[in-house]
């Protein structure tokens, strides 16, 4: 209100200053005079704290409405135009009196003396009956804006103060029950008063009074404490050190529990706060039910080490399904809490719904039956999935006991002893079927070089036909040769006797010599070429290896290449990737693999059925030994192929070590 006045009273004042000195002021210097002389009525009743005073000096609003606007003797507007200007300011005035004003009769006397105000201007203007300005809507009328406006403010005030008085009434109906419960509670209660500064932190906390049941628990008056500070009083009370302000100001819980250990009480302190300066402190003595809990926490605790030290789980599971208790011995496969699992279904915590449904049928079937049940499940963990056996055990009319034993290791056993076996029977059968080849494919080399070595030493054959026949020789020789080089090396594989020698391996002189190994072996009557690339020039490029190895898996690759292609060609090579690997590869347009036969490509002694195994000799050993070899080296043998269109053999090696290429040095 002060600072509505005060404005007033500014505006006042410089308008009539602008008046009195030519400015932009008023025509009516009476009028300015006497508006400044009701401002100042009216600071100087608000300074001596008058409201119904200030109040009373806007009943002069409708006066200077008059002197300014519609009176005769001050120059104004056309009464047409200065009527909303009596309209806003009777407004102004309405809504000052609704705020302030207490009384309704102040209110309906002041808009009672602003319609006649109204009216009286209106029919100055000969306009009472004509919306303003012409305007097609009623409520432009200045009448009905004002009756408009007055009624919905009033409505709205009314239903405020009935709201206001609502409140009043509950908040003193609080209080009442607030001080019958504080007066005849069986619970110690104190009432603190809160003292704060000008900023609003408490500075102090003061006991204002405490119930009966207060003075009988702790043997303490009530003048005796009457204004006391309350952290010493509680101290007092309590025989030690007590923060009382933490619990009351910086805790955001409404209860909490303080265990007093001199006085060896446990108490539960509930806080109310009804309002800015007053808390309730109720304190409730629950050291019989901590005293309880702690017993059944011992007992629990006693029988649960004895139930951890079995391997087992056990869980109580109710008909619906629900864990209600279980106990877990603890170890790194299982770190849960009865939070998570206490009060969870089974349907929750983690079973597929499927598992679960088949467990809730056999837990009803042990309540129905009285019957053990049994199932197997598997769990995921964060250190893998394990697999579990589950008993059912009726406990009650309306549980089971369930004991889950991590039988994982057992069925790992069974597992890997099934798969072993397979193993085993596969490679003996192949074994047996690889002798059965091995002997005939022997024989056939070993037959031709002594046959053709006897015809050798028939004098009549001619230069020509001796060189055929020793070349004949030679094929077979070396046929039979890489027959027992493989069987070598899959005895060194199985037996885990591979030794490896790392130095330094020059590139490309080694694949020069395969690709003169080999490119004679191509039979005449095939249309394949033989290309041999470098991705590096340099003669002295190379890396750390086991050159034998990496010659040997080599050959291994680049003799398919030679054996199944009929026609088209041969790329022998490698490059580099990011100075980091050396990526060999062989490639070739021969007949390829067919995706059906891929999975087993990599087997022992496993031969794909094709034309040119139905007619060739092999052992079905090169491609396990190859890829053996190759993952020794550091790198993943690879293979692309189609059907008809070729196939492309390729790993990569870690270039270690590596001279003859340029690398960029940051």
């Amino acid at each position: 209100m002060l600072i509505v006045v005060v404005l007033v009273q500014l505006a006042t004042i410089i308008n009539l200053l602008f008046s009195l000195f030519g400015g932009s002021g008023s025509n009516c210097l009476l009028c300015d005079i006497g508006m400044v002389a009701v401002a100042i009525l009216a600071l100087t009743c608000i300074l001596n704290s008058k409201s119904d005073c200030v109040l009373n000096t806007f009943y002069t609003i409708p006066v200077f409405i008059y002197a300014y606007y519609i009176s005769d003797f001050s120059q104004h507007a056309p009464l047409s135009e200065t009527i909303y200007y009596s309209t806003w300011w009777l407004l102004a005035g309405v809504f000052f009196l609704m705020y302030f004003a207490t009384s309704d009769s102040k209110i309906i006397l002041y808009s009672v003396i602003s319609f006649f105000t109204l009216i009286f201007h209106l029919q100055k203007a000969n306009s009472l009956f004509d919306s303003f300005l012409s305007s097609d809507s009623v409520f432009t009328h200045p009448v009905i804006a004002f009756l408009f406006l007055f009624t919905g403010t009033f409505i709205l005030r009314n239903k405020y103060k009935k709201s206001v008085e609502t409140s009043s009434d509950n908040l003193n109906s609080l209080n009442q029950s607030i001080s019958k419960v504080f007066r005849n509670s069986k619970f110690p209660i104190a009432e603190i008063k809160a003292e704060h500064d000008t900023e609003g932190n408490v500075i102090n906390l003061r006991i204002e009074k405490i119930n009966i049941a207060f003075e009988s628990e702790f043997k303490i008056n009530l003048y005796q404490v009457k204004n006391q500070e309350a952290n010493f009083i509680f101290e007092l009370i309590f025989r030690d050190h007590f923060d009382l302000n933490n619990i009351l100001l910086f805790s955001d819980r409404k209860t909490k529990e303080v265990h007093l250990k001199k006085l060896e009480r446990w108490y539960k302190f509930h806080i109310l706060n009804p309002n800015y300066n007053t808390y309730f402190i109720i304190l409730e003595d629950i050291t019989k039910a901590k005293k309880k809990i702690a017993e059944l926490e011992t007992g629990k605790k006693r029988y649960k080490v004895l139930l951890e030290a079995i391997p087992d789980m056990f869980f109580v599971i109710c008909k619906d399904g629900i864990y209600e208790d279980f106990v877990i011995k603890e170890s790194d496969l299982f770190k849960i809490e009865d939070a998570n699992i206490v009060g969870s279904s089974i349907y929750d915590v983690g079973f597929p719904k499927n598992m679960a449904e088949k467990i809730h049928q056999c837990i009803l079937r042990s309540l129905k039956n009285n019957s053990l049940e049994t199932i197997e499940y598997s769990l995921k963990t964060h250190h893998g999935t394990y697999i579990f056996e589950m008993r059912l055990a009726k406990l009650n009319s309306r549980s089971v006991i369930s004991v889950a034993r991590d039988i994982t290791r057992r069925k790992n056993a069974e597992f890997n002893l099934e798969r072993a076996k397979k193993k085993a029977e596969e490679s003996d059968k192949l074994k047996s079927v690889f002798l059965t080849n091995l002997s005939h494919e022997i024989r056939t080399p070993l037959n031709i070089i002594i046959n053709f070595t006897r015809m050798l030493t028939d004098g009549n054959l001619g230069k020509s036909e001796k060189t055929e026949l020793s070349d004949a020789i030679s094929q077979n020789g070396n046929q039979l040769l890489n027959m027992i080089n493989n069987t070598i090396h899959l005895s060194k594989i199985e037996t885990d006797s591979v030794d490896m020698s790392l130095n330094f391996c020059e590139i490309n002189p080694l694949l020069r010599d395969i690709y003169n190994q080999y490119k004679p072996l191509i039979p005449d009557g095939r249309q394949v070429e033989m290309h041999l690339n470098h991705d590096v020039p340099n003669s002295s490029f190379g890396f750390i290896t086991d050159p034998r190895m990496l010659k040997e898996s080599l050959q291994i690759l680049v003799d398919n290449a030679v054996k199944y292609t009929l026609k088209g060609e041969i790329n022998i090579g490698y490059e580099m990737l990011r100075n980091e690997e050396v990526k060999f590869y062989i490639s070739d347009t021969g007949i390829g693999i067919p995706k059906e036969e891929l999975q087993n490509i990599f087997s022992r002694f496993y031969r794909v059925k094709n034309e040119i195994n139905d007619t060739t000799s092999g052992s079905g050993i090169g491609l396990p030994i190859a890829r053996h070899y190759i993952s020794l080296l550091g790198g993943e043998l690879d293979l692309e192929t189609e059907p008809d269109k070729g196939t492309i053999m390729q790993f990569s090696l870690p270039f270690k070590e590596g001279r003859g290429y340029l690398r960029v040095v940051s």
